[in-house]
């Protein structure tokens, strides 16, 4: 995703960025009443993430240029 990102010529700031949330979110989830411990969100982002729709829209983009 980073080097599709790249091949479309986005500044660099805005690829650290998307690693960013790609790579370093962390959750945790209420049972009950105490909260969970914190773990990794390993791949993708989460539920209703505003990135969802720019990345796919990059992704397809890039897929229909290599068609």
């Amino acid at each position: 995703m980073y080097n599709i990102l790249n091949e479309f010529g986005n500044r660099m700031k805005l690829v650290r960025r998307v690693k960013m949330c790609l790579n370093e979110t962390y959750n945790r989830f209420l049972v009950d009443m105490p909260l969970s411990y914190v773990f990794p969100i390993m791949i993708g982002l989460k539920e209703g993430d505003a990135l969802s729709p720019l990345l796919f829209s990059f992704a397809l983009e890039y897929a229909s240029r290599r068609i």
